[in-house]
């Protein structure tokens, strides 16, 4: 059975794609902050149930009982998360092993199970929430309310500080600019690109379209790319309108004709000046795409 198949990739894979590092850093802190806050919440809400149990019966809202569900979803995924830092602690990962941690990480059931299980915790305080708010001052059992109150504020302070911890991990370095994305070409730019016909055992480079997938055959008309990588004329067209750079080197094919300018510059200083007017052969099919370029 086909991985992809077998294990859906979590959301979680994305972010390990693109920050890795980060993403180990802030997994391991959400997860010890998630078990040690669950166990600190248990513990005294446990005693305080265990000396008051009959008192807190005669409140309006029955918010024993949310506090005992809310403690055990607490203490069913405090191992879980306590598990994972441990273990994410002990590995000391490479950045080439990452990815493939994570991704036995989140293929395992315990992982599966334990997002099954906050889903549950998270519908079970919004509820919680709703009671607190709907009951009154309960005389019997006046504790009972205050510390729903502080088990509710505790989650939603958990809540924001993984915010704040996820903001600082994954925000930009300051002053350094993400490089722009390159933009589709115009069809000017498409249409200064020389052409030429297919002919097998004559034409240089691939026998295939990279974008189509299909093999070259004679007399079809290919668009050479300024990095000298070619395709059918009708794929590359539509690929360039989109994104203006070579499908097989990703290298910008504005930049590649500013790099050609350059080099006939070059040419031209050091050849003899009656002969500064002509470049060599091999640019000769990127004048048209050269003057375009040198004029924007």
């Amino acid at each position: 059975m086909p991985q992809s198949q077998a294990f859906p990739a979590d959301p979680l894979m994305s972010v390990v794609q693109q920050h890795p590092q980060e993403a180990v850093r802030f997994v391991k802190v959400v997860t010890l902050l998630g078990g040690a806050s669950g166990l600190l919440v248990c513990i005294p809400s446990g005693i305080f149930m265990c000396m008051y149990w009959t008192p807190c019966g005669y409140c309006n809202r029955p918010l024993k009982y949310w506090l005992l569900v809310h403690c055990l979803l607490q203490l069913l995924q405090a191992p879980v998360r306590l598990g994972f830092f441990i273990r994410l602690w002990r590995a000391n990962l490479q950045a080439a092993d990452v990815h493939q941690w994570f991704a036995r990480m989140t293929s395992s059931s315990s992982w599966r199970n334990s997002k099954k299980v906050s889903v549950v915790s998270y519908g079970w305080f919004v509820l919680g929430v709703v009671w607190l708010l709907n009951s009154t001052y309960c005389k019997q059992c006046p504790g009972m309310y205050r510390l729903c109150l502080g088990v509710i504020f505790t989650a939603i302070a958990r809540l924001f500080l993984t915010l704040i911890v996820f903001y600082q991990m994954f925000q930009s370095p300051v002053g350094i600019e993400e490089p722009p994305k390159p933009k589709g070409a115009s069809q000017t730019l498409i249409d200064s690109i020389p052409c030429e016909h297919y002919q097998q055992g004559l034409s240089s480079g691939s026998d295939s379209c990279a974008v189509c997938l299909s093999d070259f055959e004679d007399n079809d008309v290919l668009r050479r790319l300024p990095c000298g990588h070619s395709f059918h004329c009708g794929c590359v067209d539509k690929w360039l309108k989109h994104n203006k750079v070579c499908p097989l080197c990703v290298q910008d094919v504005e930049v590649l004709a500013r790099k050609k300018q350059e080099e006939v510059k070059e040419t031209a200083v050091h050849r003899d000046p009656s002969c500064c007017q002509s470049a060599p052969a091999s640019l000769l099919p990127y004048r048209r795409l050269i003057g375009l370029v040198s004029n924007h």
